[in-house]
């Protein structure tokens, strides 16, 4: 069952605070902060658990010690650089400051730099269209290694749309809702929610076959048969064995987690059907194209896989908004 709470944001604390309980996160440009929401998200604001809008971005982000903070993120910038705007709405501590600042900056991937990706690219003309009209986009990443592990074992052969929407189910189900100024915000489910939940709830949210798995890998988070500490200090090929021995999880949804849990993006799985198919329109006239030479195209950009996937995912996004006729003002030019 979702929990819920109303909080008020502080005027002040006795908590250790940045001045006026807003800190700014510096972040390499290029960045179009509402880029990812416009186009990858399509522009909807459904919980997943962040809220995306084309002004702001927000969840309840976990710390350590189980704190549940509130956290409200703008985009800024001066004439000299570009910043996050991160305004945690209700007393912290200097740790989980420090907590709060990294766990932001791996989410929007601040300090990733674009630049050699675009300076490659500009020697693809094909690509380059394509990465010209998505300019400032960085991919956007769950908070945890649970998060990420549990989101993509939903999106196993679904539609991202049909994904989206069972990962909003199970967050206002099972997760945390707290009402700050009128504005809800939402935390993932934890392990433990996951691991007492039934199967008629699992399956209320469009999760099908897949709600053993996640009840599953949920228990085994909780009496730490799979630790997620321990997972960050292997290599991705020992990473891939041992989620691989978990009937359901294979080779693609290993390497999902990789990527968005561990925030290793050279680890994207190339063989993805939606990659496949962007690489087709871009250079094949939407021709049927073998995985050879997907992997031939990824070879290219070895050392960027991350980023490129991202962009070709982007390019399938753009498409779709092209058909609707919804391409916004924020979509920049190079």
């Amino acid at each position: 069952m979702l929990l819920t709470k109303s909080v008020h944001s502080p005027a002040s604390s006795d908590a250790s605070f940045s001045e006026d309980g807003v800190f700014k996160i510096f972040v390499r440009p290029p960045f179009n902060f509402v880029l990812y929401y416009n186009v990858m998200l399509q522009g909807q604001s459904l919980p997943l658990p962040y809220i995306f809008s084309e002004t702001s971005w927000r969840r309840i982000i976990i710390t350590g010690s189980g704190n549940h903070i509130p956290t409200y993120v703008v985009s800024s910038k001066d004439e000299h650089s570009l910043y996050l705007i991160v305004k945690p709405l209700c007393d912290y501590t200097t740790d989980e400051e420090r907590e709060l600042k990294e766990s932001i900056r791996q989410v929007f991937c601040s300090e990733l730099d674009l630049t050699p990706f675009y300076r490659k690219v500009s020697k693809d003309a094909n690509f380059f269209k394509v990465v010209n009209e998505l300019f400032g986009l960085k991919p956007t990443l769950s908070q945890d290694p649970f998060e990420a592990l549990i989101k993509a074992v939903i999106r196993q052969l679904v539609h991202a749309d049909a994904a989206r929407h069972s990962i909003s189910m199970l967050i206002h189900r099972f997760g945390t809702k707290d009402v700050v100024d009128g504005e809800d915000y939402y935390s993932f489910p934890s392990s433990e929610a996951l691991s007492k939940a039934t199967k008629n709830d699992l399956l209320k949210c469009k999760v099908g076959y897949k709600w053993k798995l996640i009840k599953k890998l949920s228990k085994y988070v909780v009496s730490n048969d799979l630790d997620m500490r321990e997972l960050q200090s292997l290599s991705n090929e020992e990473i891939v064995e041992i989620l691989m021995e978990n009937k359901g999880i294979g080779y693609w949804t290993s390497r999902i987690f990789l990527y968005d849990g561990l925030k290793r993006l050279d680890a994207y799985p190339v063989r993805d059907i939606s990659l496949k198919k962007a690489i087709s329109s871009i250079y094949y006239h939407d021709e049927p194209i073998s995985w050879e030479e997907v992997e031939s195209f990824f070879k290219r950009y070895e050392g960027y896989i991350g980023i490129a996937a991202c962009y070709l995912f982007g390019s399938l996004w753009l498409q779709k908004l092209n058909q609707k006729g919804r391409i916004k003002e924020s979509v920049q030019k190079l």
